[in-house]
């Protein structure tokens, strides 16, 4: 008898605190999470763990903090490249780009210097083609067409360059270059002719008689005798250049070499280089303009002279 009201005590006593403890309410997890404090506290892992000492598993997700679920700054990223819109008149010389393209940020003229006679930009036909000549000064002057560009800041200077190049290819026509072959010229040689004719000309309505001038002087061999080249030589050579700074100046002043110079002498716009092309029928030999740009045309030596008085120009 006392072994059973033992045990009936005992089972009374299990049933009763098994009873406390499912009666005793469990913890509303949806007011930790709705607590800031409760949820970061109780996400947060012991200071020892592994996520905390940042050596977790990467297959494991670390707890989102509030941290992570803000929008996230790239401080690391560089900024967006700029550009600038830069405009090249016809005429101008490659030293002069140059100086244009540091002013804007775009390229140092010393950049530029080391890569226009270095770097190869064969791979353009045009570029290819230019007969290999140990006294032209600058390889691609001629072949910068003269146009309003868009440049990154800060760009190396054989992009800078190819995209210049890749223009003036896109203006030479195939009807261009056919041209060329029937005059007898290559191309090189009438981007030349294009350049002589840009520098003496400014007036867009003279060249096609200017130009019949130098296709004339050519074929009767004689010497150009064109101020422009000298002024290109003492201007936007010798600035730009070491050592021996006269050692062009029997090759590009046209009045000390044969024929044409070793190389254009500025960079032509399309119509002159068309001028060069497709000279008007004269038989012209010399020219003088005066101080109101009206000019003079002669066929012999004394009409120039004639002409050069009424210019109001001394006789050389």
């Amino acid at each position: 008898m006392k072994k059973l009201l033992s045990l009936l005590l005992a089972g009374a006593l299990f049933f009763s605190l098994a009873a406390c403890q499912t009666s005793q309410p469990a913890q509303d997890q949806s007011s930790v999470a709705s607590d800031p404090f409760l949820s970061a506290y109780s996400s947060a892992p012991p200071a020892d763990s592994p996520v905390a000492s940042g050596n977790a598993d990467s297959s494991a997700a670390a707890p989102e903090s509030a941290a992570d679920s803000a929008p996230s700054q790239d401080v690391s990223s560089e900024e967006a490249p700029k550009t600038v819109r830069i405009t090249f008149p016809e005429g101008y010389t490659f030293t002069r780009m140059a100086e244009k393209l540091e002013e804007n940020g775009v390229c140092t003229v010393e950049g530029l210097m080391d890569v226009v006679n270095s770097y190869d930009f064969s791979k353009y036909p045009l570029v290819a083609a230019i007969p290999e000549d140990e006294n032209r000064c600058f390889r691609l002057e001629g072949y910068l067409f003269p146009d309003t560009y868009d440049f990154y800041t800060d760009s190396d200077p054989e992009d800078v360059l190819g995209k210049m190049i890749r223009n003036t290819e896109n203006r030479i026509t195939d009807a261009y270059r056919a041209r060329a072959k029937e005059l007898g010229y290559t191309m090189d040689e009438i981007l030349t002719i294009a350049s002589l004719i840009q520098g003496e000309a400014g007036n867009p309505q003279e060249i096609g008689k200017i130009s019949s001038i130098v296709h004339n002087r050519l074929k009767a061999g004689m010497k150009l005798e064109l101020d422009a080249s000298i002024n290109y030589v003492e201007k936007w050579i010798k600035p730009f250049i070491g050592g021996d700074i006269n050692r062009y100046n029997s090759y590009y002043n046209t009045y000390k070499c044969a024929a044409l110079p070793s190389g254009p002498i500025c960079n032509p716009g399309i119509a002159w280089i068309k001028a060069a092309l497709y000279p008007e029928d004269t038989d012209y030999l010399y020219f003088v303009n005066d101080a109101n740009g009206n000019y003079y045309y002669a066929s012999t030596h004394e009409e120039h002279l004639e002409n050069c008085e009424k210019a109001g120009v001394p006789i050389q």
